[in-house]
C-alpha cells in the first residue's frame, strides 16, 4: 500500500460520508495489508474529521434557530404594540406595550451573530 496517511484518510472520508461503516473501513484496509497501527490512526482521524463537522453544522444551525425565533419575537411584538395603539384590536380603552418580546428579540438576533460568528 503505498498511499499516504492523508490520502488514506481523504479516500475513507468520503466513503464514510457515503455510509460506509467503521468496521467495513477496518476490513478493507486490513485485506490491504495496511499495518494495524496505521489503520487505527486513520479511523480516528475520519472520527475526528466526522466530530469536528457536525459540530460546525450544530452551531451554524442553532444560531440559525435564534435568529428566526428573535424575529418572530420582534414582529409579534411590534405588531400587538402597534395594533393595540392604532386600534386594531379592541382593547376597552386600554393600551397593550409589548417592548419586552421586541427587546428580547433584538437580543436574540445579536446572540445569533455572535454564535455564527464564533461558530465559523
Amino acid at each position: 500500500m503505498e498511499k499516504s496517511f492523508k490520502e488514506l484518510v481523504d479516500l475513507y472520508y468520503q466513503k464514510k460520508i457515503e455510509g460506509m461503516d467503521f468496521s467495513q473501513i477496518r476490513k478493507e484496509l486490513a485485506d490491504k495489508n495496511v499495518d494495524e497501527d496505521l489503520i487505527k490512526d486513520v479511523v480516528r482521524a475520519i472520527d475526528d474529521r466526522m466530530l469536528r463537522g457536525e459540530v460546525k453544522k450544530t452551531g451554524k444551525s442553532k444560531a440559525r434557530e435564534f435568529r428566526l425565533m428573535g424575529w418572530t419575537l420582534m414582529i409579534i411584538g411590534g405588531i400587538i404594540t402597534l395594533g393595540t395603539y392604532f386600534k386594531w384590536f379592541d382593547m376597552h380603552g386600554y393600551y397593550f406595550v409589548s417592548y419586552g418580546p421586541v427587546i428580547a428579540g433584538y437580543l436574540l438576533i445579536v446572540a445569533a451573530r455572535r454564535a455564527q460568528r464564533k461558530a465559523s
